[in-house]
């Protein structure tokens, strides 16, 4: 990533990204609320306060009707050969069992192998591709660390592309 880039995502991030600790306010507020509100209501519900209420089933992600494409690069390398740019993509319409495809190439366009590190997974690479399931991804979404660990070396961090 060129110094250009680098900038585009950094005042995105400060235009419209919110401080993980104003979003996690904000959420257990909301959750302190929901139970309180449960906890003084006329129903006589079966419900553990601080789990929320039993044998309640979340409902199941589904991605939307659309794909979605997720790309990553390789950051702070000063050598070409370090280089490397992976693509996630969710199909349409997605649920919590579908596997997703990920593909890792090297700077000139070929498939790597190694170790590639996202969602808090590390995902074996082998011929350029590997895959996660996308309920395993969303777990693991606010783990933002990103990085390829080929068979010979050390890891070579990245970060998530906006276009």
């Amino acid at each position: 990533m060129d110094a250009g880039e680098k900038a585009f995502i950094d005042r995105f991030v400060a235009d419209y990204c919110r401080p993980h600790r104003a979003v996690l306010a904000d959420r257990l507020a909301a959750f302190v609320a929901s139970r309180q509100m449960a906890l003084l209501s006329s129903e006589n519900t079966d419900f553990a306060l601080a789990a929320g209420v039993r044998n309640a089933s979340a409902p199941s992600p589904v991605a939307p009707g659309e794909e979605v494409r997720f790309s990553f690069a390789s950051e702070g390398t000063d050598r070409e050969s370090d280089a490397w740019r992976a693509e996630l993509r969710v199909p349409p319409n997605a649920t919590s069992e579908t596997m997703l495809v990920l593909t890792v190439k090297n700077a000139a366009n070929r498939p790597e192998e190694g170790l590639f590190s996202i969602a808090g997974c590390a995902l074996p690479v082998s011929s350029g591709s590997a895959e996660i399931p996308f309920g395993l991804f969303l777990a693991g979404i606010q783990n933002t660390d990103v990085a390829l660990r080929r068979p010979d070396g050390q890891p070579v961090a990245g970060r998530l592309l906006f276009f």
